[in-house]
């Protein structure tokens, strides 16, 4: 024997003896599960970096709103909304009459199932007994219900019964899987849960773009935010319902061996409830909470006031002076016209008025808890502009001359008419 002759025969290719091993872990299922611990670790290493208690309002936000993701996306692809599991003994093989004690298991999910046989030793020349199968009814390739029986026009999970019949798979597997494959009279476990997880699972596909737009709201508008939460949540439920409403048939009970399984719902059934009721619980919290005490809702989820949630409340054309040392900085006129005389004398601090102002004592009213997104906050009727000269180099004026000239104008009036009158006392 030659030092390249290990386990080859005649000169040929080395052998190998065949090592089958069943599939234990579902890899989408720990692919999003990992996807999810990355992104909860990449906030939680920044999460330091904020200050005072915005850090512990941040950290809530974040792993719930990741919390919710993993949900969603856990619910839309897991296998375990509903479960079975039975030890029995059991046929291993169709035509032999051997029997084993084995562990059997069938979880179904939105898309498919599947069946696990284990047995609790080495049976038949020594084989291991470790099977685990998944047959599907929809996904990526097909939704369709397709023709009966096993021809290339059938449905999916029908030709994959007849390729698994192909490989020889254990007895068990094959009995289990024949009961999805049954389509006539009252016997039709197959479509009934093709139809209520491919509405189930449109639900929760749904449910993904309202989060997204939740966390967006959350950050600008706090209502909308917590309208689209309670919708997520909502989403989630009618998920939830579709799965267990559009079941028809009799229930579905699968004698095998000496006992029958019975199903019932999953962790990803109960999972994906209870998240949903959160939402909508929560959402309406935030909403009351927003309605009655918006700046405690502003301050949890880092909002500054908009200027445009407050509306000022003019002031009416009002004589005689305005105080304006009690104004704050911020509640200073942005605007304040030039001081007219009045009719009845020269201008003075007690006989003024002011034109087109804004009150210095504006009032800032909040809105927030009734219109607080309403557009229609409508400005005062400006006053219309009177016509001036314009400032030619042939007449010299200036834009404002005819507005100063007419005050003066009035005055000179007056001071006539006051001349007059005296006139006619004289001479009486």
């Amino acid at each position: 024997m030659g030092f390249f002759d290990f386990n080859r025969v005649d000169g040929g290719p080395t052998l190998y003896a065949s090592n089958k091993t069943a599939v234990t872990v579902d890899v989408l299922e720990i692919g999003f599960i990992f996807a999810i611990c990355i992104l909860a670790f990449s906030f939680l290493v920044i999460l330091p970096g904020v200050r005072g208690m915005q850090r512990l309002y941040f950290a809530l936000k974040v792993f719930f709103s990741i919390f919710v993701l993993a949900v969603i996306m856990l619910g839309n692809f897991g296998m375990e909304w509903e479960v079975s599991e039975v030890e029995t003994g059991v046929q291993y093989k169709a035509f032999h009459n051997e029997e084993i004690h084995a562990t059997i298991g069938v979880k179904i999910g939105l898309r498919a199932a599947n069946i696990t046989l284990k047995g609790d030793g080495k049976h038949l020349n020594s084989e291991k007994i470790d099977y685990n199968e998944r047959f599907w009814w929809g996904g990526e390739r097909q939704w369709t219900q397709g023709r009966n029986f096993f021809g290339p026009f059938a449905g999916l999970v029908n030709r994959e019964f007849r390729e698994a019949q192909f490989k020889g798979l254990p007895y068990p597997i094959l009995w289990i899987a024949e009961y999805f494959t049954l389509d006539g009279e009252n016997i039709r476990w197959g479509r009934s849960y093709r139809l209520s997880g491919f509405y189930a699972h449109i639900m929760l596909w749904t449910a993904f773009p309202l989060w997204i737009l939740t966390n967006i709201l959350f950050c600008m508008f706090i209502r909308y935010g917590a309208y689209f939460m309670m919708l997520t949540g909502g989403v989630m439920l009618l998920g939830n319902i579709l799965f267990a409403g559009l079941r028809f048939g009799p229930e579905l009970k699968i004698p095998i061996g000496t006992t029958i399984m019975t199903f019932h719902y999953g962790w990803c059934f109960w999972l994906t409830l209870a998240v949903g009721l959160i939402c909508v619980i929560l959402g309406a919290i935030i909403l009351f909470i927003d309605l009655r005490l918006p700046d405690l809702t502003g301050t949890f989820f880092g909002v500054e006031s908009d200027p445009d949630e407050y509306y000022t409340v003019e002031g009416e054309l009002t004589t005689g002076t305005v105080d304006i040392s009690e104004a704050s900085p911020d509640d200073s006129p942005k605007e304040v016209s030039r001081l007219v005389p009045s009719k009845n004398g020269p201008p003075t601090d007690d006989n003024a008025i002011y034109e087109n102002y804004e009150n210095p004592y504006r009032r800032r009213i909040s809105t927030r808890g009734v219109s607080r997104f309403q557009k229609s906050r409508k400005k005062p009727v400006a006053a219309p502009r009177r016509r001036t000269a314009r400032s030619t180099p042939s007449s010299g004026l200036h834009p404002d001359s005819a507005i100063r000239e007419e005050p003066e104008a009035e005055a000179d009036q007056g001071g006539n008419v006051a001349i007059q009158m005296e006139d006619i006392q004289a001479q009486a």
